[in-house]
């Protein structure tokens, strides 16, 4: 087999802000060890939760979770969105059609992806099979088995989602796509009436007369040991051990 390899039809379009993870998103090849997205969910993510959690011995289990998933959306939706944008293709994206190859510490390294995908024929949402099919069963597996808030999950996705939209150079991608981007981002509820997720996970507060970008809720990384927090981002970056509460 031959090494796995990024997708190429992107590759020459994507924006330099985003070129660390540019080989995140790759095709199917000699990648040493993966997991498939069928293991992660049939069991598998108790074990690359366990290898993470050996680098903080006696960290609170929520903070390991949000900062496996943060690392695992970084690798995930940052490239995957600047595919969907810049590269006008419906990419196989679902969990239970790609791989993970994790780091030694169990980290996601990279996605690998059936294929390049198809191109775009209709006028559905091409971040159907990100969200709905990836983000939400993930999600849902992991608060179900660490106990972890779904809405701090969501916020970690949709921070990274909101800052990869402010990467991508409008004038370059699909003016549908990015529409269908920022919907997702703003619309108060989904199609099926049910509260979104997503909805206002990033704000933009006035303070001393300029917008501050932050988080709805905070994502406890304070609470692992040699880990900053994340400044000013965070919702109560002042005293980030009262935002726990809200995340819980």
């Amino acid at each position: 087999m031959s090494a796995a390899r990024p997708l190429p039809s992107f590759a020459s379009r994507f924006p330099e802000a985003l070129s660390w993870y540019r080989d995140k998103l790759v095709l199917p090849g000699e990648a040493g060890e993966t997991v498939s997205g069928q293991e992660l969910l049939a069991g598998a993510a108790a074990r690359l939760m366990a290898r993470f959690a050996a680098l903080y011995p006696d960290s609170d289990r929520r903070a390991l979770v949000s900062m496996w998933s943060q690392w695992h959306f970084g690798a995930l939706v940052i490239p995957a969105t600047a595919a969907i944008l810049l590269g006008e293709r419906d990419l196989p994206l679902e969990l239970d059609r790609v791989a993970i190859v994790p780091q030694e510490a169990g980290l996601t390294s990279a996605i690998v992806i059936c294929d390049a995908g198809a191109s775009r024929c209709d006028d559905g949402d091409p971040f159907t099979p990100l969200f709905e099919g990836h983000v939400a069963p993930l999600v849902d597996l992991l608060a179900g088995q660490f106990r972890v808030s779904p809405r701090l999950l969501w916020v970690n996705a949709a921070q990274i989602f909101e800052w990869t939209l402010l990467q991508v150079p409008a004038k370059h991608t699909d003016p549908q796509a990015l529409a269908m981007a920022r919907l997702r981002l703003e619309r108060r509820l989904e199609p099926s009436g049910q509260r979104n997720p997503m909805y206002e996970a990033v704000r933009y507060p006035v303070e001393q007369g300029a917008p501050v970008r932050r988080r709805k809720l905070c994502c406890l990384r304070y609470l692992l040991a040699g880990v900053a927090d994340c400044a000013s981002l965070c919702p109560l970056h002042a005293d980030c051990a009262s935002a726990a509460s809200d995340a819980a």
